[in-house]
């Protein structure tokens, strides 16, 4: 079983996601604080522990959020980051937080952490790198959300 975690310095409202998703076509149902979502196969996600989260891991979501994490969702499916079947669920799941909260990550527990677009989907870490600078930050979001 694969685990990534959705971060975000924002309370997540998990109601609005189940929404969003249910919009997209998939099912989503919750049961003891845990949401199945599936369509073509089946992602269970539930609310990140940050503490069990290596600190190197939240520097990276906190210099991209540029706020340290405090709520997340951990996805937890069959196959490999990327290349699994339920990797597009996965993405939709992340990207339907990243409509209900204003900033988002997605980290991989394998070292690589994406820049989440409610639109776009995943942003790779050197779209971010390339264009991130201290002076930069609100530049990059602005480019990014589609305001400038």
């Amino acid at each position: 079983m694969t685990a990534v975690s959705v971060l975000t310095a924002a309370n997540i409202n998990l109601r609005k996601v189940m929404r969003t998703l249910e919009r997209e076509g998939y099912t989503a149902v919750a049961h003891d604080g845990v949401i199945e979502v599936s369509r073509d196969g089946v992602v269970s996600a539930s609310p990140t522990r940050l503490d069990d989260l290596p600190s190197d891991r939240l520097d990276v979501a906190r210099r991209m959020l540029g706020l340290r994490p405090w709520s997340g969702v951990t996805c937890r499916f069959d196959g490999a980051v990327g290349a699994a079947e339920t990797w597009t669920t996965v993405v939709d799941i992340a990207r339907a937080v990243a409509a209900v909260v204003p900033l988002a990550v997605l980290d991989d527990h394998a070292g690589t952490t994406y820049l989440i677009h409610s639109k776009r989907g995943l942003v790779p870490p050197e779209e971010f790198n390339e264009t991130h600078a201290p002076s930069s930050s609100t530049d990059f979001l602005r480019r990014l959300l589609g305001n400038g």
